[in-house]
C-alpha cells in the first residue's frame, strides 16, 4: 500500500514532536550554589582540623619542654654586668601546673621572707657588736655564717625541692621536702628563742640587750617577732601541702625516680 507523504505545516515549519524536555536552568543554579557551599564547608573543616593538629603539637612541645627541655638559668636575677650568672631556671607559670601554682608561689614568698629574717638578724647582730664590742662577737660571727649558709640552702633544700616535686610529680621529692621544711620550722623556732651567743637575736638575746641598749633591744624584739611569724607560716604551709599531697592520691608507694 502507498502512504501519502506528510505535507509541511503552515509557515514552512515541521510539525515533528521534540522528545527532549526543556532545560531547567533554576535547578542547575541551585546545585552549583550547593556545591560551592559544600566546598567552602569542607575547606573550613580541613582548616579547623589542621589548626587542631597544630595546637596539639604545640601543646605537646610545651609539655616536653616543661619536663625535659633545656631551660636557660634565670634565677637569681643578676644584672648582666656582674661576673656571676644565674644558677637555675625558675618560672612558676611555665613549669608548675595551674592547680598547684598558688601553693608553690606561697612557699616562694615564704622563702623570700626567710631571707629577710636572716638578713635582718645579721644587721641586728652587727649593731650589737658595734655597740657592745666583743661581748657580741660570737653572735655576730654565727649570724654571718647562718645568713651566708642557710639562705642558699633553704632555696635548694626545701623550696626548690617542692618546685621540682610538683613539676615532675615526684613522691620522693615530696618526702624530702617535708623533711627539710620540718627542719626549717625547727630552725625558726630556735631563732625566735635567741639563746645568748647562738647567732640569733631572738627573745632571750633581745631582752638582755635591752638592758644595755634599748634601740638594739627593740630591734631584737622585731627580729623575734619575724621569726615567730616565719615559724607559724611554715607550719600552716606544710599542713596545707601535706593535705593536698594526700588528697591527690600520692603515697609513698608511688615514689618516682629522681632525675
Amino acid at each position: 500500500s502507498i502512504f501519502p507523504l506528510s505535507t509541511p505545516a503552515a509557515g514552512g515549519y515541521s510539525s515533528s514532536f521534540n522528545s527532549q524536555p526543556p532545560r531547567q536552568y533554576g535547578n542547575e543554579e541551585n546545585m552549583q550554589k550547593q556545591k560551592l557551599v559544600e566546598d567552602e564547608f569542607r575547606k573550613r573543616e580541613e582548616d579547623l582540623e589542621r589548626r587542631e593538629h597544630q595546637l596539639r603539637d604545640e601543646q605537646k612541645r610545651l609539655e616536653d619542654a616543661r619536663v625535659y627541655g633545656d631551660r636557660v638559668p634565670n634565677f637569681p636575677p643578676i644584672p648582666k654586668f656582674f661576673p656571676c650568672t644565674p644558677c637555675v631556671y625558675h618560672n612558676i607559670d611555665f613549669d608548675i601546673p595551674p592547680e598547684h601554682q598558688v601553693t608553690v608561689r606561697r612557699v616562694f614568698y615564704h622563702w623570700q621572707f626567710t631571707v629577710f629574717c636572716y638578713l635582718l638578724n645579721f644587721i641586728v647582730c652587727f649593731g650589737m657588736i658595734c655597740a657592745l664590742g666583743t661581748e657580741a662577737g660570737s653572735a655576730f660571727g654565727l649570724s654571718l655564717l647562718f645568713a651566708g649558709l642557710f639562705i642558699p640552702l633553704s632555696f635548694l633544700t626545701w623550696y626548690r625541692m617542692l618546685y621540682n616535686a610538683v613539676r615532675q610529680d615526684s613522691s620522693m621529692r615530696y618526702m624530702l621536702f617535708f623533711f627539710t621544711y620540718g627542719f626549717q620550722i625547727l630552725v625558726s623556732g630556735v631563732a625566735a628563742l635567741g639563746v645568748g651567743g647562738g647567732g640569733f637575736a631572738g627573745w632571750i638575746t633581745a631582752f638582755k640587750t635591752m638592758e644595755k641598749n634599748k634601740a638594739l633591744g627593740v630591734l631584737g624584739i622585731l627580729v623575734s617577732m619575724c621569726w615567730c611569724l616565719n615559724c607559724l607560716v611554715a607550719v600552716v604551709l606544710i599542713m596545707q601541702i601535706h593535705k593536698t599531697y594526700r588528697t591527690t592520691g600520692q603515697s609513698t608507694g608511688q615514689i618516682t625516680k629522681l632525675k
